[in-house]
């Protein structure tokens, strides 16, 4: 093995553009997961665009998943040719002449030049192919009449091209040219094209067409049909394309052209409408195919089939002002921008894999999932809230009565985005990557946030109002597979009786709420509908960051509220003074549903036990890493409720306390809220 290692170590130095990571460890170890042991595995990829860097990052997350990793002791092979063809055709040839176990190719022009210098017969799996007949792999089942070769398996992913040129006629019923260049040299970009030309001519306009070998190219491509007066331009599969999409997109928007993409992570770009491949799904799809042939299929016995797991993602900062915004795509949208504020978000969930690979992988005996010895836990926050400070407490308290110590026999890896949902999508992009054995996301717009991320590891979330509107399942017992946790749910009902006791005769309360928060929206609606039930009418006020609530406070105020009762959202229990202090000037009472909102000026709360909440998601934290699969574990619901008082605020605006509720009212000291990105 040393020997074949220096050969490649060799190699490797006489590629220049070449980028390989080899990893050695112990192999003492055997496994009963899959063939033991894996000897050597190379993946082979053409560039590193973001959707390929995803898809290989998916990939490896897959086969960690089963035990196949560095930190498992196999050496894993990272090749990339950054865009040069020759120095693909080099690196093919050298893993052509290794002692692998399997290469893994990621895009058509990889999977061509290892097919072609594989003449050993090297077990090959390929991903990110979007035509296979095109470069020369026939659809189907292995047979005498559809051959290809018996060492390679995989599947193909042709883009969606048909729904997203219906989504552009459906925004713009005038269009008549659409603009796109590719490059005659890759069968996946033609394939792209003759789909392209027939459905823009079932739905009426012209397909203007342009060759583009390089980067260069490209961009010099789309001037010329930015020239010839595009109504919008096409960004389709095709890998140099894709490495000039910045740039193209770029001069598109000067032009005043809007861009339409098979890459749903360009609305970022600028891109209008986006429709295509969840390059991470992919990335799992083609570990799953890569599992089978490690585990003993014949890579004959895999049907080549079409299988794109797809997402939407809508700028509408890129619409032009002429074009439509059909509810029904907006609806369906996973992603959508408007610049009104944060991008609205929705959790999807991708098949695993074709459906002929999870019938082969049925027939497999399970793969044991062990207990890790000192599991990796990574936690993360939106903000670091009183509210999240009382759960995080309950959390920690119950992993040590429970038997985890951090830095002993675990690792808990606590990150705060400090109110920024930019840097919330990179520490839930980071976690996805890591090693870590389950993640424990604290708020809704972290669970949001790893829910798009995180699909190979059990996620156990916290601190949420209501995991369902989240995007977490169809209930709290029919969720996401990898998904379970602990619910905080406001007593509505708790808090109308301490209205009815203590204003019997009100009819009419306020909020300010963030229609950036999703969980900000549901409790607004379920507070509503709780008080509808009463007769009483809930007014509330968007405010979507803490220097909008004192503007938004005198709004609710002005329409004639009595009572002041504040919804708990992220912007409140970072300006909750600011409330108080405007329900202050107009003489009014502020009731909150936090235990700090008492201490922030509020003259009563009526509020979850966080730090019961907090302890729940540690239980089934434990659950988890014992074995338990996640999917039968029902989203746990808080039990406690604490009433919260300041006696000199009840007093000042004349409200008593029935006996009941004295009964109540909490003795322990309500909690001050922390700075925010305050550390622990």
């Amino acid at each position: 093995m040393l020997a074949g290692l220096r050969r490649l170590l060799l190699g490797l130095i006489l590629i220049a553009a070449a980028s390989a990571a080899l990893v050695l460890s112990d192999r003492s170890g055997q496994r009963n997961d899959l063939r033991s042991p894996i000897e050597r595995i190379a993946v082979l990829q053409i560039n590193s665009i973001q959707s390929f860097e995803d898809a290989r990052r998916g990939l490896l997350e897959h086969l960690a998943a089963r035990g196949v990793s560095a930190e498992d002791g196999d050496e894993i092979i990272l090749l990339n040719a950054e865009g040069d063809v020759g120095t693909l055709g080099q690196m093919a040839t050298q893993l052509a002449g290794e002692d692998l176990d399997l290469v893994i190719t990621l895009s058509t022009p990889a999977t061509q030049a290892m097919i072609r210098a594989n003449q050993r017969g090297t077990p090959h799996v390929f991903g990110l192919v979007a035509s296979p007949p095109a470069a020369g792999i026939p659809l189907g089942a292995w047979s005498p009449e559809s051959p290809r070769p018996r060492n390679v398996a995989g599947f193909g992913t042709m883009q969606p091209i048909g729904p997203l040129f219906e989504a552009l006629r459906a925004c713009a019923p005038s269009l008549r040219r659409v603009g796109c260049v590719w490059n005659p040299a890759e069968p996946n970009a033609e394939a792209s094209v003759r789909i392209g030309r027939e459905v823009a001519a079932s739905l009426g306009f012209e397909l203007l067409e342009a060759n583009g070998a390089n980067v260069t190219e490209v961009v010099t491509a789309a001037d010329v049909l930015l020239s010839r007066g595009i109504d919008a331009f096409w960004i389709l599969a095709d890998t140099n394309v894709l490495a000039a999409a910045q740039t193209v997109i770029t001069r598109c928007r000067q032009a005043g052209v809007p861009v339409v993409t098979n890459f749903p992570a360009m609305w970022e770009i600028g891109g209008a409408i986006n429709l295509g491949a969840d390059y991470p799904a992919m990335g799992r799809a083609t570990g799953v195919i890569a599992e089978l042939v490690l585990r003993g299929v014949p890579p004959s016995d895999v049907e080549i089939e079409d299988f794109v797991p797809s997402w939407l993602s809508i700028n509408l900062d890129a619409f032009p002002r002429s074009w439509r915004r059909p509810k029904a795509l907006l609806d369906s949208a996973s992603i959508m921008l408007d610049g009104a504020g944060p991008p609205i978000e929705r959790s999807i969930e991708s098949p695993l894999a074709p459906p002929s690979a999870l019938a082969l992988l049925a027939d497999l005996p399970p793969v044991a999932a062990p207990r890790p010895a000192r599991p990796r836990i990574a936690a993360v926050t939106y903000n670091r809230t009183s509210n999240f400070e009382d759960a995080w407490e309950g959390f920690v308290t119950e992993l040590r009565r429970l038997g985890y110590r951090d830095g002993e026999n675990c690792e808990l890896d606590l990150k705060d985005a400090q109110l920024d949902i930019a840097a919330l999508n990179t520490i839930a992009a980071a976690f996805a990557q890591d090693r870590h054995d389950v993640v424990v996301p604290f708020t809704t717009p972290a669970l949001q946030a790893v829910l798009r991320k995180v699909k190979d590891r059990p996620i156990v979330f916290s601190l949420i109002g209501d995991a369902v509107g989240a995007g977490a399942g169809r209930s709290n017992e029919d969720h996401l597979p990898n998904v379970t946790g602990a619910i905080v749910a406001a007593d509505w009902e708790g808090m109308i009786r301490v209205l009815k006791a203590v204003a019997p005769n009100v009819r009419r309360v306020g909020t300010a709420f963030a229609p950036g928060e999703a969980n900000s929206v549901i409790y607004r609606d379920q507070w509503r509908a709780a008080l509808a039930k009463e007769g009483i009418e809930l007014v509330s006020v968007a405010a979507d960051r803490p220097t909008e609530l004192p503007e938004a406070i005198d709004a609710v105020i002005a329409q004639g509220v009595e009572i002041v009762t504040q919804i708990s959202d992220v912007v409140s229990g970072s300006g909750f003074p600011a409330v108080a202090k405007a329900a202050d000037r107009a003489g009014l009472p502020v009731f909150g549903f936090t235990p700090a909102a008492v201490s922030q000026g509020a003259t009563l709360a009526v509020s979850r036990d966080y730090r019961e909440v907090g302890a729940n998601s540690a239980i089934l934290l434990d659950r988890v890493l014992r074995g338990e699969d996640p999917k039968g574990i029902p989203f746990m619901l808080p039990t406690r409720t604490d009433l919260f008082v300041d006696r000199e605020r009840l007093e000042e605006f004349g409200i008593r306390l029935t006996p009941e509720l004295e009964a109540l009212v909490t003795q322990r000291e309500a909690p001050a809220a922390p700075t925010a990105g305050g550390g622990r």
